[in-house]
């Protein structure tokens, strides 16, 4: 009996120093997600109940070297929808439907979709974005976004470029200088339930977006729109395919106009020409073609300096005193060096000039 009692007492002992052991542990566990771990978990919770929605930053603006702005932005809307705060469903599908322009199919889509957040349409305009609000309806998202806008539409387009939907830069100034014009994304920060429902007690928090920085170019758009009209006078006159003229500061070499016709809309750039045939196009044959309406010839394509050249053989010659600007010359219509008839463009000939005249007419013996 008394080996029996020893026993029981040894198996006791065993099994409270065993439960101590665990207790210990588990204290010793909490302690460290409580104390250690504390921020870790702070932060997951947190996360849990947020639901995050990003801010546009206005892009920076683009001026000429007047100090005019040629490249603004325009306040539009962007409108999303968080499904677990939709309450009347085929309201929303109807309201949004008829407002945007939207299928009901599209929009029930996209309403009935499980998602934190679920954006409708981008780039609405202000003035529909704010009717939209006015109807109060729950679960709906109204955010104000910006869209780049081009005032003086494709006067530059191939030196400016254009974003995209996202307000990234995809051609010409825009995207190579990207890192500068862009600015810093704002956020909204909601706190909501376990169903993900926003909490009108919480709040929301806001940090502000940062715009972008200005960039001022040395363009000056009087010179520009000048250029480009006569680019498109000689594209009609000798009936050129594209007209390409460079007008260039010679004290500093900053360039004050680049036109290269035809240009397209800034605004549309996603618009082929009305004469371009778009019917049964690929979406590669599109992409080409549109590839080819931004190009911009001034600078990617390469040619020989033929009569640009004369510019430097003039100034030579005054500059040595081997001619001046009163000297006379007769222009028959073609000149011969060594064994080779070289021809004048006007093969008639400009007959008697001067030099300023034989330079106005780019004359090919004279400069010879």
């Amino acid at each position: 009996m008394i080996k029996n009692k020893t026993s029981n007492r040894k198996k006791v002992v065993v099994i409270f120093f065993a439960c101590l052991v665990l207790f210990l542990i588990l204290i010793g566990r909490l302690v460290y997600l409580m104390v250690v771990q504390s921020d870790h978990y702070s932060q997951m919770a947190q996360d849990l109940h947020e639901r995050e929605r990003s801010i546009k930053a206005a892009r920076g603006r683009i001026l000429d070297a007047n100090g005019t702005v040629i490249a603004d932005n325009k306040t539009v809307c962007t409108i999303s929808v968080i499904h677990n705060q939709i309450k009347e469903p085929d309201r929303i599908v109807e309201v949004l439907s008829r407002e945007l322009d939207l299928s009901e199919e599209y929009v029930r889509k996209r309403v009935e979709k499980y998602s934190s957040i679920e954006r409708i349409k981008s780039n609405v305009d202000k003035e529909k974005g704010d009717a939209i609000r006015a109807y109060n309806l729950e679960g709906v998202k109204v955010d104000e976004d910006y869209k780049r806008y081009y005032p003086y539409d494709s006067l530059a387009s191939k030196v400016l470029g254009f974003t995209g939907g996202d307000n990234q830069g995809i051609i010409g100034l825009e995207v190579k200088y990207e890192e500068y014009l862009k600015g810093q994304e704002g956020t909204i920060l909601t706190i909501t339930d376990a169903r993900g429902v926003e909490i009108d007690a919480a709040g929301e928090q806001r940090i502000d977006p940062v715009p972008g920085n200005d960039l001022y170019i040395s363009l000056d758009m009087n010179i520009q729109s000048y250029a480009t009209q006569l680019a498109r006078q000689v594209m009609e006159t000798k009936q050129a395919e594209r007209v390409s003229i460079l007008v260039m500061n010679p004290q500093n070499g900053e360039i004050m106009a680049m036109a290269d016709v035809p240009e397209f809309d800034l605004n549309h750039p996603y618009d082929l020409p009305e004469d371009a045939s778009t019917q049964n196009l690929t979406e590669e044959k599109k992409q080409e073609l549109l590839n080819q309406m931004w190009r911009n010839g001034c600078i990617s394509d390469t040619y020989e300096p033929g009569s640009t050249f004369k510019i430097i053989t003039a100034a030579a010659g005054l500059e040595g005193g081997v001619v001046t600007t009163q000297d006379q010359f007769s222009c028959p219509g073609y000149i011969m060096v060594e064994d080779r008839r070289i021809r004048c463009h006007k093969t008639t000939g400009h007959g008697a000039e001067n030099f300023i005249q034989a330079t106005m007419n780019s004359c090919n013996p004279v400069f010879m």
